[in-house]
């Protein structure tokens, strides 16, 4: 009877049906999964237990994505703009009233911005801050049950020495604040 959402901070949206040909693939994971949870509720919008914050590189506008998906969009400019408190009333409002409640939390580490995290194969610039994500975390806690989470294009070979930790360290937080939820 519980049902499950997703939460992805992202820089890209991973919503191509295939990549080069790959059906299945980084680039595709988030579509995929979507199609998963349509199936679970085809009365409900598509996607509509889906979120997405960070996005910023994309060959699409916001609007494309969500009329094709129902994927509820937080790009990173609307992020930064807004205060953290109501960024994250939306995130939940959204997720409840799709009635998700329990969340898979799929933290692309190239979410967050490409200053603080730069080893990962995407660095992407003005995306929002560590403090944010872990803001999420926490809130998605204490407003779901957290069913499970994973870190993703964590890269150390592509940064230095000063930015291998300062990539690790932030993952780092980011699982111990999702361990902290159980």
């Amino acid at each position: 009877g519980r049902k499950l959402g997703i939460v992805q901070p992202d820089a890209h949206t991973d919503l191509l049906s295939s990549r080069l040909g790959t059906k299945y693939c980084f680039g595709t994971w988030s579509f995929h999964a979507n199609e998963l949870l349509r199936k679970d509720r085809p009365a409900v919008k598509a996607g509509s237990r889906f979120v997405q914050l960070g996005i910023r590189q994309t060959g699409r506008d916001r609007g494309h994505w969500e009329s094709k998906t129902g994927i509820r969009q937080f790009w990173a400019d609307e992020i930064l703009a807004q205060a953290t408190e109501s960024v994250l009333d939306d995130v939940v409002r959204a997720l409840k009233d799709a009635g998700v409640s329990q969340i898979y939390f799929s933290n692309d580490i190239d979410g967050t911005d490409g200053e603080q995290v730069p080893a990962t194969g995407t660095p992407a610039a003005k995306g929002p801050m560590p403090a944010f994500f872990l803001a999420l975390i926490r809130r998605l806690g204490a407003e779901f049950e957290l069913a499970g989470a994973d870190i993703m294009e964590v890269a150390p070979d592509l940064a230095d020495a000063e930015g291998r930790r300062k990539t690790l360290a932030i993952a780092a937080d980011y699982a111990w604040a999702c361990l902290d939820q159980q």
